[in-house]
């Protein structure tokens, strides 16, 4: 009943504010009106996820509303401030109080929050940018070994939304070239699946919860170990990019947390401890173009520190081509896009102590997989995707199986402000598989969204 009154309050409160913006650009004569439409953007969304299997904590159809502003204003040409405040609302426990803690660390979305804000300094050939920002690096598609900056949020696994991060960043940009720095002064983890949701993997032992989030109310496991706020757990970030002759090329180095945590067991008091192991990524990426087919390779070296977390070197190899409309006309489409790509880590050093042990979430998502997309556009309303990934076990063990997930979707515009996207989102392989643990939530997917 207080969810229920809860969403039907927020519900009303989006709804105030969407016939506010709409109203506010009936006047244009207004000052306060006139700078909302030159600074104020944003978008009204529904989401349903309609799942074709039962279970047993939650129902088979799950809602979403979200609305999010962009604000931007511009101050003497240098300076920039933007904001993306959010409401969220949805019918499955998914969000829960109404506002969000400074480091982001709850367990489930806020029904409102400031999903992105950042003041900017601009200069001829520099910039610094303070506030929770989001970054992206690497140049593949499917999976990006090099892009470890910010957390995801794993709540509904086949989103995973990136989340943003409260930090320092600068950027100097010479002549066909960039480098940039990326200061993280709190660690934010990565929102994992709630317990006992239908989304919470289990091991090959049982009903025991591989990814493990905060949880004393459950028996034996203990609330997560954050690292501290201290000088010496700061992480730190740097990317140099250049471009010679029609290739580019980038080096990275990361110093920070995964964002996913290592388990630790005390089997003298029957207790185990989500913590969060300390690592260092050196990376590299390419990319280039020979006609319409762009193709490019990223590789990553990661090395932990201490707990059972494996040192492994994940790489992508892979590109796009592309055939326009006087090659596809005769089908009666405007354009096609392939992208294909093939992704594989190399174990390194796998630590083998007793009293760890992974959490297995996406730790190791594609140790030998084949990633790829297909769109069809159709004209300038219409295109239809279909992307899927499998995954590859030459020895098939008790632990080790074929897997894989397709997901074919349909996109219509209505209008520049109107849009729907509708599909389904297909599981295979064995309980064990990285796929396979959520081979019984297949579902269909509709979201219609309101641009303004």
């Amino acid at each position: 009943m207080t969810m229920l009154i809860m969403m039907r309050f927020w519900t009303a409160w989006i709804l105030s504010i969407f016939v506010f913006l709409s109203s506010a650009s009936a006047d244009e004569e207004n000052p306060v009106n006139k700078w909302i439409q030159d600074h104020v953007k944003g978008s009204v969304r529904y989401r349903n996820f309609s799942h074709f299997g039962r279970h047993k904590h939650e129902k088979m159809v799950r809602q979403e509303g979200i609305l999010r502003l962009d604000v931007e204003q511009t101050f003497q040409e240098r300076w920039r401030l933007f904001l993306t405040p959010q409401w969220k609302v949805d019918s499955a426990n998914y969000t829960a109080g109404g506002f969000q803690d400074f480091r982001d660390t709850y367990q489930r979305d806020s029904y409102f929050y400031v999903r992105e804000g950042h003041l900017k300094y601009r200069g001829d050939d520099f910039d610094l940018t303070v506030g929770k920002q989001f970054f992206t690096w690497g140049t593949a598609e499917g999976y990006n070994p090099t892009d470890n900056l910010n957390p995801r949020n794993y709540l509904d696994i086949p989103q995973r939304e990136k989340m943003g991060i409260f930090s320092f960043s600068a950027g100097y940009y010479p002549t066909d070239a960039s480098l940039s720095f990326v200061l993280i002064p709190l660690f934010t983890p990565s929102r994992l699946p709630l317990r006992h949701s239908r989304w919470t993997a289990t091991s090959s032992l049982g009903e025991r919860p591989e990814a493990l989030g905060s949880g004393t109310e459950i028996g034996t496991i203990q609330q997560r170990e954050l690292p501290g706020k201290r000088l010496d757990k700061m992480q730190v970030g740097f990317r140099a990019k250049k471009s010679i002759s029609g290739w580019d090329f980038s080096l990275s180095y990361f110093d920070g947390f995964d964002t996913l945590p290592v388990i630790r067991e005390d089997t003298n008091t029957n207790t185990a401890t989500p913590r969060f192991n300390r690592m260092r990524i050196v990376g590299g990426d390419f990319s280039t173009t020979s006609g319409k087919l762009e193709y490019h390779g990223e590789w990553a070296v990661r090395l932990y520190e201490a707990g059972r977390a494996t040192s492994i070197l994940p790489f992508v190899f892979g590109g796009n081509y592309t055939w326009d409309e006087d090659q596809v006309n005769w089908l009666w489409l405007d354009q096609i896009i392939w992208t294909l790509e093939y992704s594989k880590d190399i174990t390194l050093h796998k630590r083998d102590n007793p009293d760890y042990r992974e959490s297995s979430i996406f730790t190791r998502p594609f140790q030998n997989a084949i990633l790829s997309r297909l769109a069809l556009k159709v004209d300038e309303n219409n295109e239809f995707h279909l992307s899927g990934n499998y995954n590859i076990h030459r020895h098939r063990t008790e632990h080790h199986h074929n897997n894989s997930y397709l997901q074919p979707k349909i996109i219509h515009k209505f209008s520049d402000a109107w849009k729907i996207e509708g599909g389904v989102e297909l599981f295979w392989g064995a309980q064990n598989s990285f796929w396979g643990k959520w081979k019984k939530n297949d579902r269909s997917f509709l979201f219609l969204t309101y641009l303004f």
